[in-house]
């Protein structure tokens, strides 16, 4: 116990010491009390060396103050990661009715499926043949052939806007190559060529006229092939073809059978005027037709040159007058 008398007493000395020393104003010692050291009692590694040993010794460097300067950042979760998170993973299995209706309907959308992947494959089929198609008729155009083609095939490619303009064309060369044939074989034979093999070889084309009269905008060029055609005819035979019964009754039976076919062409005609590039001068055909027949009335005794269809057309003429002189209605033809 005497060593706890003598630190009573040392630290009783202390404080009379302190009590008795003056004030000094303004003084930072006033206010601070000396650190506690237990200089008595000292051991070789107190608390005040531990904590005296965790301060810094230099001052932070430059690196390092930025570097504690910066705002720290934190990872932050999407709000798409969020709303999985929160969303829960389980799905509600369906009722009873649903499933069952799923059960029922699942072979009709499975037939769907396969009747649409057969609809795609019928569609490249027919994309096939239009393309194969296309690819006929120009062979057949290019070789001028349209004339000679079947019913069916001839419907197909008649069906477009230039249709009647194209099978014209193809006529006229068809014409003209019969035509140079019928020559070279005239003049291959040393006896007159018979007019029936003239007349038999033209007449393979009047139905393909025929079509083309049905064709929009194909009855004026109609009509300029038959009177071509009749032409192409008058070309052939020598003077003793001319005077032949039989070249005669031939000749006369060919021109027959024009004008019957010019009758229906300048019917179809007048019917349609809407289709002509032009009005049409009725009147000025009538005189071109009525001069032709004079011509060869005079030279190979031909007594009728379109005969029906002159009538028609001399009619539509005198239509056409009354209508102008305010005598009636109807057609009016410009002369």
């Amino acid at each position: 116990m005497s060593w706890l008398r003598r630190l009573s007493r040392d630290r009783s000395a202390s404080y009379t010491k302190e009590a008795s020393m003056p004030n000094r104003p303004n003084s930072f010692a006033d206010h601070q009390s000396p650190p506690y050291k237990d200089t008595q009692y000292a051991s070789t590694y107190n608390s005040q060396d531990r904590l005296q040993s965790y301060r810094p010794t230099t001052a932070p460097s430059q690196d390092t103050q930025q570097y504690n300067s910066l705002p720290i950042q934190r990872p932050q979760e999407s709000s798409n990661n969020a709303t999985a998170h929160n969303t829960p993973t389980l799905t509600q299995a369906p009722d009873p009715l649903t499933r069952a209706f799923n059960e029922v309907l699942k072979p009709y959308l499975e037939k769907i499926d396969r009747l649409q992947a057969e609809i795609d494959d019928k569609n490249l089929d027919i994309q096939q043949l239009e393309e194969e198609r296309a690819d006929m008729h120009a062979w057949i155009d290019k070789r001028g052939l349209r004339a000679d083609v079947p019913a069916s095939i001839a419907a197909a490619m008649n069906s477009d806007s230039t249709g009647a303009q194209t099978l014209a064309h193809h006529l006229d060369r068809k014409m003209t190559i019969l035509n140079h044939d019928l020559h070279r074989l005239q003049d291959s034979l040393s006896s007159h060529l018979p007019t029936s093999t003239f007349t038999t070889t033209l007449a393979t084309l009047l139905p393909a006229i025929e079509s083309l009269s049905t064709l929009p905008h194909g009855a004026a060029l109609a009509f300029e092939l038959l009177i071509k055609l009749g032409g192409n005819l008058n070309s052939h035979g020598g003077e003793e073809g001319y005077n032949n019964d039989g070249d005669i009754a031939s000749r006369a039976e060919f021109y027959s059978r024009l004008d019957e076919t010019m009758v229906e062409v300048v019917r179809r005609r007048l019917e349609h005027p809407d289709e002509e590039d032009q009005p049409w001068m009725v009147g000025r055909d009538v005189k071109r037709l009525e001069k032709t027949g004079g011509f060869l009335r005079s030279k190979i005794g031909l007594q009728a040159y379109f005969p029906r269809s002159l009538d028609v057309m001399k009619y539509e003429v005198k239509r056409g007058e009354v209508g102008i002189n305010g005598r009636g209605g109807g057609h009016v033809s410009p002369q």
